[in-house]
């Protein structure tokens, strides 16, 4: 972990109210892995005072260096807004890499990657990286869910080698109707499955880890809190943990992401 001003690199609209935003740095995230996040001041006058919490997208790199990295933001109140005024050459307060990542084993070799609206950034970043890792795993499928096909952002980005995309909105503007859930289902009657990756909303994962329960497959969820401090300070992004002895996990340090079937539902 360290703490940086970044600069700006750019802050595109990727869909409707969503943006992608690239920050040049200095240091710190050679070794940053998918799943783990930033605390960014998204306005110089500290209003509002508390930072914001982003998960990676991914990482920017020159030859071999990391020189940067991205982040996909939904706006949604005044830090997000504050967030999406950012120009290019502006500079930005940022703690990171912070939390813990998806850990896919070597010998893991079908694999589900399962993400829900503003839940995409880590699972892109995690395809991306299996992309690039010897031994990745011989199945891929990744299933991408939103309300609207406004709410699909990134999706082109799996369209990689040896990986297979669904598609799912809730009102059936894109892809298949329905709950990306179902679909979800639909694939695990085909084939065994060694574990599932997700992202997204805390009704999604509730439902994907249910399912993987269910069937007795090893299941990892990324899991979104509010964070005053992102470092463990605060304590206030606890989470119910099925231990007796320590009851709760804080989801900024013992997290964001988690054995699906060690979370209290």
């Amino acid at each position: 972990m360290i703490a940086q001003e970044m600069m700006v690199l750019w802050n595109r609209p990727a869909a409707p109210g969503y943006f992608r935003m690239g920050l040049a740095c200095a240091t710190g995230f050679d070794t940053a892995k998918p799943g783990q996040f930033i605390m960014v001041r998204t306005d110089a006058d500290a209003t509002p005072l508390l930072r914001r919490p982003f998960s990676l997208l991914g990482l920017i790199r020159e030859a071999d260096r990391v020189t940067g990295i991205e982040i996909l933001y939904k706006v949604v109140g005044k830090g997000t807004e504050h967030l999406s005024r950012r120009r290019e050459g502006d500079r930005l307060s940022v703690i990171g890499p912070l939390g813990n990542a998806f850990r896919v084993p070597e010998r893991c070799r079908q694999l589900i990657l399962v993400a829900g609206g503003v839940g995409v950034p880590p699972i892109r970043f995690l395809a991306q990286s299996l992309l690039a890792r010897k031994g990745n795993p011989n199945r891929c499928m990744v299933f991408v869910g939103g309300r609207t096909k406004d709410d699909l952002v990134c999706i082109t980005e799996f369209d990689l080698p040896g990986f297979f995309l669904d598609v799912s909105t809730d009102d059936g503007s894109r892809g298949n109707r329905g709950m990306v859930t179902r679909r979800l289902e639909k694939a695990l009657d085909d084939g065994p499955v060694d574990l599932i990756c997700a992202c997204g909303p805390a009704g999604m994962l509730k439902a994907v880890s249910a399912i993987a329960a269910a069937r007795g497959i090893a299941c990892q969820v990324s899991i979104e809190a509010m964070m005053a401090c992102g470092i463990g300070a605060c304590l206030g992004c606890a989470v119910s943990v099925n231990d007796d002895d320590a009851p709760y996990r804080h989801v900024c340090v013992d997290g964001p992401v988690f054995d699906a079937h060690r979370l209290r539902w």
